[in-house]
């Protein structure tokens, strides 16, 4: 198990929404909605103080813009702020610490755009304008925190080395995997919950297995199943 003393533990929870994960979505993640049952599972167990954070991730697109981007010209559109697409197809209700990222693009450590976009209903301007920062809560947040910001406030010593990420979500091949880039090039250490992630080509042990990743491996990252990552966190009692 990756540990440290005078640690953060964060647990990152990345596009678990309707859109990727239920069959219905605009751009449906083959298999994604076999892991929303066992997520909230996992959820279940460690509600208790096991993270000191929780960010959860959110692809979230503009009716008023996407179809200007390079994704708008390969995908379809999804995740659109405010539609059901957009919503959470897991059940957060019992945890605590909650902070929320909302992204406009693969990466969640990209940055907005700035295009000129008009919009009518002043709370889809509120929300765009919030796009990388860290809110509170993405329907109506109260602050907004510049996500680098944030995540230099929050680490021991203002050093993100001193950070254990760990990571479920969709999809392991694109926004996963862009996000566990980001957390490693920073310095933290990555724990992947790999029963908890659905790939659209690549699962999460292919990825980590890459050569590009092997420089990582053991030391400052792993994968392995929600299982052994419960049996470590709370012993024999779990089983």
């Amino acid at each position: 198990m990756i540990l440290k003393m005078n640690t953060v533990k964060i647990l990152t929870i990345g596009d678990m929404q309707n859109g990727f994960t239920r069959e219905d979505g605009n751009l449906y993640v083959r298999g994604a909605c076999e892991i929303i049952s066992p997520t909230n599972q996992f959820l279940r167990q460690v509600k208790n103080g096991i993270f000191d954070y929780v960010i959860i991730i959110q692809d979230t697109h503009f009716s008023e813009e996407y179809y200007q981007t390079e994704e708008g010209k390969i995908f379809p559109i999804h995740c659109e702020y405010g539609t059901n697409d957009w919503e959470l197809a897991i059940d957060i209700s019992n945890l605590s610490n909650i902070h929320y990222l909302m992204k406009n693009q693969f990466n969640m450590w990209g940055q907005k755009k700035e295009t000129k976009i008009s919009f009518s209903c002043l709370e889809r301007k509120k929300a765009y304008d919030n796009l990388f920062h860290v809110v509170d809560n993405p329907h109506n947040p109260s602050g907004k925190t510049p996500r680098n910001d944030f995540i230099r406030a929050i680490s021991p010593d203002h050093n993100a080395a001193n950070i254990e990420v760990t990571m479920v979500g969709v999809a392991s091949d694109y926004c996963n995997r862009y996000s566990m880039e980001g957390w490693l090039e920073r310095g933290a250490r990555v724990t992947i919950i790999q029963d908890l992630t659905k790939g659209i080509e690549k699962e999460t042990p292919e990825i980590v297995d890459e050569n590009k990743y092997q420089k990582y491996k053991n030391n400052r990252l792993r994968a392995v199943n929600s299982d052994q990552f419960l049996t470590e966190v709370f012993g024999s009692k779990y089983l």
